[in-house]
């Protein structure tokens, strides 16, 4: 075994710009790859890990009759959101008492001390029902807000912990107030960061959910609106007019605004929510209130993500690029490391008549390919490195979340390793089987 690994490591050092010229192609190869499979594999990632399998959005197509020539989607081919009125997401909600749901809207807002001094802009998160419990937002002081509290519209609100450092002056301002729209909320909780990439729980018109550094205020959606917060979100509105909007206020009443979120554990549960939905779509239908004929959609958050076309097409399609420029890549350095092999074909012949059987002229072939493998590996990672920095360097959303992370290397590693045993197999095998007895008399 110890003549094997020298005799393929004496060949690596022959004829070193063939060697070269092999390595630095399994570089580019692997680099190709491995670049589109780190964006992928991050822009394919569970935002909210051991939550998001339990989590469905529910619509029901409470839109106005249906105009001459009017689609699903928006002219620029986005699907319309599956957006709630707030009085039929109570509905909703009410007859499903026994299963956690929340109707959600994020909006950009101003919130400041009290005496106005400090403020920031920020993204809030207004809900009907539990959405921090639900979406696993980490609370690190304080308390979330009560169904009394959320049903008697108290000013209560749960800011992140960077807000409260900003606003507040300390880590912990539970029992401290900030201003939001015309009124005063009394901090009742302190959150961690909360930023999943994508955005699952609200994602509007052409927003795949990248931009932002996630949600800072969360607060019962009918205080917000008590307070006179203006919501300016994606929306779908009855009536003429610039969507229900007049200066940047939703229409309540008129306006969908809202998604609504179920949380149900299993298949069975899943069937009879589903079964509810429908049955609630019907029943509004028959009383006049919803236009259309019942229509109701259901989807997990994977299937959610994947309907808004979080991860881009194009994404994938560079992916199927980058492995055909791979492939192309192990056919040429098939073919060098075939010519290396029968160029000492000489060699192997002598070790044949001497006695070395097949085997070992094949495991010497071998070691020697697949430390071409490991070195193109190597090579591969700094070329890797620098099309992740291209990446980030474009003006899409998820760009800067393109970085390779150390899984992503030890995967790097094991690819190239295996690329170097099978690109070099064939040509070992074509090697030992050449019959020593021609080869020694060409010497």
């Amino acid at each position: 075994m110890n003549y094997t690994l020298e005799t393929g490591l004496r060949g690596c050092l022959r004829h070193p710009r063939t060697m070269a010229l092999v390595v630095l192609t399994l570089g580019l190869g692997l680099a190709s790859v491995m670049t589109m499979l780190t964006l992928l594999s991050v822009l394919g990632a569970d935002p909210l890990p051991g939550i998001s399998h339990k989590l469905h959005i529910a619509w029901a197509d409470s839109r106005a009759a249906a105009k001459s020539g009017e689609t699903d989607s928006y002219g620029d081919g986005s699907p319309i959101p599956p957006l709630w009125k707030l009085s039929d997401a109570r509905a909703m909600q009410q007859l499903r008492p026994d299963i956690r749901q929340v109707a959600l809207v994020t909006a950009p807002v101003t919130v400041s001390n009290t005496d106005g001094s400090k403020q920031k802009h920020v993204s809030a998160a207004m809900a009907l029902g539990p959405m921090l419990p639900m979406f696993g937002v980490p609370l690190r002081h304080g308390r979330f807000w009560t169904p009394e509290e959320e049903a008697s519209r108290v000013p209560v609100v749960v800011i992140s912990r960077a807000l409260s450092e900003r606003l507040l002056g300390r880590e912990d301002g539970t029992g401290g107030e900030v201003r939001l729209g015309n009124h005063s909320f009394r901090v009742i909780g302190i959150s961690e960061r909360w930023a999943p990439r994508p955005r699952p729980h609200f994602l509007p018109s052409n927003d795949a959910g990248w931009r932002g550094d996630g949600d800072e205020v969360f607060v019962p959606a009918e205080a917000a609106l008590a307070s006179g917060i203006e919501i300016s979100s994606t929306r779908v509105c009855d009536g003429t007019g610039f969507g229900g909007f007049r200066f940047d206020q939703v229409n309540v009443e008129q306006c969908r605004w809202l998604v609504l979120w179920a949380e149900l554990e299993d298949a069975s549960q899943q069937r009879s929510y589903a079964q509810s939905l429908q049955a609630f779509a019907t029943d509004r239908h028959a009383a006049g209130v919803f236009a259309r004929p019942a229509s109701t959609q259901l989807l997990s958050m994977p299937q959610w993500l994947h309907h808004n076309r979080v991860v881009p097409d194009s994404v994938r399609l560079n992916l199927w690029l980058a492995i055909s420029l791979l492939v192309l890549c192990l056919v040429n350095v098939a073919g060098l490391l075939a010519a290396r092999f029968l160029r000492r074909s000489s060699e192997y012949g002598v070790r044949r008549v001497l006695g070395a059987p097949r085997q070992a002229i094949i495991a010497a072939c071998m070691v020697e390919s697949t430390l071409a493998g490991l070195f193109g590996g190597l090579m591969a990672l700094p070329l890797t490195l620098a099309g992740l920095w291209l990446i980030r360097q474009q003006g899409e959303s998820y760009a800067p979340l393109a970085r390779l992370s150390p899984s992503l290397f030890a995967v790097l590693l094991l690819l190239a390793l295996l690329t170097g045993v099978l690109v070099g197999l064939l040509p070992a095998i074509r090697a030992a089987r050449q019959e020593p007895a021609l080869q020694v008399k060409t010497l």
